[in-house]
């Protein structure tokens, strides 16, 4: 299996193998994967994903669209719920009939997490903080809503405000690794 790249510190966009991933059957897709994706090896229960991503649905309906957005996220990203008992290469999601997770051992690459490895490197140096503001190229997952969704749209705005507060703190941090240097230009 290729290496997955997600990047969310600006528009929500997705790779495999260098290639743009394509067949997401709905934003509701992207979300599942973004929102798993920031918390690798964290299992999530199945009806609390539901609930996030289709609140208004009774829950055997919020269930079945889960299970349909599981089906379709695996689909894209080449594997099956069973790839990883006939293939070397971990796969990306885990799965049970309770709950579904990001396989952080898998081959993947998140933008948020390299700014955050990044960010919190001590001690700062001035090319770590540029490679980590230079990971950044708008809000978190600019122009991405489920209007459908308030409770995955709260997630969201919090994401958005957490890695912008983030960002100015790296921002000022690299003020003052210049500003130590003497290098105010």
């Amino acid at each position: 299996m290729a290496q997955l790249s997600i990047r969310v510190l600006g528009p929500f966009q997705a790779s495999l193998a260098g290639e743009p991933v394509s067949g997401f059957a709905s934003d509701k897709v992207r979300a599942l994967l973004a929102y798993l994706a920031l918390s690798p090896g964290r299992p999530h229960r199945r009806e609390a994903l539901a609930g996030l991503l289709w609140p208004e649905f009774p829950e055997r309906s919020a269930r079945a669209s889960l299970r349909n957005a599981l089906a379709n996220l695996r689909s894209v990203l080449g594997e099956h719920a069973n790839s990883g008992a006939h293939n070397s290469t971990p796969p990306f999601l885990h799965s049970t009939r309770q709950t579904i997770q990001f396989n952080g051992q898998s081959d993947y690459w998140l933008d948020a997490k390299a700014f955050e490895e990044l960010v919190a490197a001590v001690p700062a140096t001035s090319e770590g903080l540029e490679q980590a503001v230079g990971l950044v190229r708008g809000l978190f997952m600019e122009g991405f809503s489920l209007a459908d969704a308030a409770p995955f749209e709260e997630w969201l705005l919090l994401r958005r405000e957490r890695f912008g507060r983030r960002l100015v703190e790296a921002l000022d941090c690299l003020a003052a690794v210049y500003e130590g240097q003497g290098a105010y230009a």
